[in-house]
């Protein structure tokens, strides 16, 4: 899902569980400049493509440091949290590398639940709207200052660029003043030394009731009983042999997405980027090779030869995507078709077919369709969405043994009403009541500043449960900076525990692991230099160490020991008199024998 926008939709209630810890900030070091109009409050306009669901407009207000504000009102949440926002344009450049620092108050004047939220923005004003800063903020009726520091990673030239405050939340009034974006350039002040909001979550602390019931939950579905049976060549019992049972490979499915570059080129970045993969992973998904546009013109041989040295490995594949149905993300000439729906109908199931034939019987899964939810221009062309059935059908026609798979984002990230969440859950629905051969759930799991709390994940996956399929988190990335190393290895952890838990998960797909190949690089597990980031070390940990199972035993009298460990494949060695033979064995949560004759 590489997109220039944010995705951070889910439930208000989910953001309404974040804790903010928001204090007066200190005092901002001398020589920012500037880069909005004096009067910037004021010339904040209301946009968006459903501006009609808010209203904004000046008012005054006394006891801050600032007399005027903004107030905006949205009446009915609309499909995206940015389709009401107030904009303006910036009045100075920002280049790339510049240190800056946006400053505002805001406050509350009316929810359902008393608070409310917007994400600030500072981003390019039109194309894809790249952006040099998101921030999720929320607060109550009392006036709250917020500080967001950053280094600009382009230019930004001035008139070119905008600040933006998205309110498509829930029913709310915020008010917000005492705008402004400072610049410092590149080398007078550093990033650190500015004030700044900072940010964690319900749930964070170590002692968290959810913890422990998350680690019931692992013990009861995550893990089953292997029992190894040991008898001589006469098929007598041998008891005194020692048994090593390691577990060598997860049943749960833990990933990553990749690139057909990287895996099939020689430079010293590639060969460590195989290394990863080939280590630490049991799970992949091409991120943009099997997307429609990079299969106009036919399956590239290196999207053929970097499968088959996943496959190779033992590595599972998703196949990621058949149609994400907007203009934007159809490949161009397929915008001639826009008056034609009979000519689109055909090249629509086209491309389902022939995408999925081409890869029959080497994919584990396909994401049919994606965000279906925001993007559906070539639904609507074709009149409706009955035409999910027919690409779902298409796909199992296509290969039968491949699991179809409807993947969206903004179901269990923290942001706006379950608007979103809920018509989700009524296509899945819908899909299956039809007939539709859908075989699962994906979730995309793009996270930044709005991180639900692990309760809250457990509150959606239930609902998502009801459905009676597997459910995925496929596009896992936690977007903070530098100076939030330490929550971002925290919400791995948790976030990465929780979902491990429910019996419904079964798996977790990163979206990219490496800085210089990541949409958000600062959610990548490695640096630039591939050093390894807290929350890498957090996902390694938690798969390798507190998640493995290596235990030795000796059996009975009758040949025989039980060890309780992880689901998954195993490596089991048995040695009697000296002598030492290794089998594989296969583990579940019923259970599984593994038979050994010695000698």
């Amino acid at each position: 899902m590489t997109r220039p926008t944010t995705n951070f939709l889910g439930l208000l209630l989910g953001l309404a569980s974040m804790t903010f810890s928001v204090a007066q900030a200190a005092d901002v070091p001398a020589g920012g400049k500037s880069v909005l109009s004096a009067d910037v409050t004021t010339a904040l306009e209301l946009a968006g493509a459903q501006k009609q669901l808010g209203s904004a407009q000046a008012i005054d207000v006394t006891g801050v440091p600032f007399s005027k504000a903004i107030r905006i009102t949205t009446t009915t949440a609309p499909r995206n949290e940015w389709d009401v926002q107030v904009v303006a344009l910036t009045a100075g450049d920002v280049k790339d590398g510049d240190v800056c620092l946006a400053r505002f108050w805001m406050r509350c004047a009316d929810s359902m639940t008393g608070e409310g939220f917007t994400t600030f923005v500072f981003e390019e004003s039109g194309g894809e709207y790249r952006k040099a800063k998101e921030f999720r903020i929320g607060a109550n009726k009392d006036w709250t200052e917020v500080n967001v520091p950053f280094v600009a990673r382009r230019d930004f030239a001035a008139g070119k660029a905008h600040v933006a405050f998205r309110a498509g939340f829930e029913r709310q009034t915020i008010e917000i003043g005492g705008v402004e974006v400072l610049n410092f350039g590149p080398t007078a002040v550093k990033v650190d030394a500015l004030p700044r909001t900072s940010i964690t979550y319900a749930g964070r602390e170590p002692d968290a009731p959810w913890r422990a019931e998350a680690q019931a939950r692992i013990e009861k579905y995550r893990k089953g009983e292997l029992t190894i049976r040991v008898t001589d060549a006469s098929g007598k019992p041998v008891e005194g042999a020692t048994v090593r049972a390691r577990l060598v490979r997860h049943a749960f499915k833990f990933g990553t997405c990749v690139t057909a570059e990287l895996l099939t080129s020689d430079s010293p970045d590639a060969i460590k980027y195989r290394d990863f993969v080939e280590k630490h992973c049991n799970y992949a998904v091409f991120e943009n090779d099997m997307k429609w546009p990079a299969m106009i013109d036919g399956v590239s041989p290196k999207t053929d030869q970097a499968l088959a040295w996943l496959l190779e490995r033992g590595i599972e594949v998703r196949g990621h995507n058949l149609h994400w149905p907007s203009w934007q993300w159809t490949p161009k000439p397929i915008a001639a078709y826009k008056d034609n729906p009979a000519e689109l109908r055909r090249v629509c199931a086209n491309r389902v077919t022939s995408a999925v034939s081409h890869f029959r019987g080497k994919l584990a899964c396909w994401d049919v369709v994606n965000e279906v939810y925001s993007n559906h221009d070539l639904i609507d062309v074709l009149g409706g969405r009955d035409v999910l059935i027919d690409w779902f059908k298409l796909a199992h026609e296509a290969d039968p043994n491949c699991r179809l798979v409807l993947n969206d984002f903004g179901i269990l990230e923290g942001g706006r009403s379950s608007v979103h969440r809920q018509e989700f859950y009524d296509t899945i629905k819908w899909l299956k009541d039809s007939g539709a051969p859908i075989g699962g759930i994906g979730m995309q799991s793009h996270f930044g500043t709005a991180l639900p709390d692990p309760q809250q994940l457990v509150r959606v996956l239930d609902q998502f449960d009801a459905l009676g399929l597997p459910i995925e988190s496929t596009e896992l990335s936690i977007n903070l900076d530098d100076r939030d190393r330490a929550l971002q290895a925290d919400y791995v952890r948790d976030y990465v525990t929780t979902l491990f838990s429910h019996p419904r998960v079964r798996g977790i797909m990163l979206w990219g692991f490496w800085e210089k190949r990541h949409w958000r690089p600062q959610a990548a597990l490695f640096a630039a230099d591939w050093s390894i980031r807290p929350h890498g070390q957090a996902w390694l940990d938690l798969i390798e160490k507190s998640w493995t199972t290596d235990a030795s035993a000796q059996t009975d009298s009758s040949g025989s020991t039980t060890v309780r460990g992880f689901c998954g494949e195993y490596e089991i060695t048995v040695t009697v008199d000296g002598k030492s033979q290794t089998v594989r064995a296969t583990l579940g949560r019923e259970g599984a024998t593994s038979n050994v004759t010695a000698g």
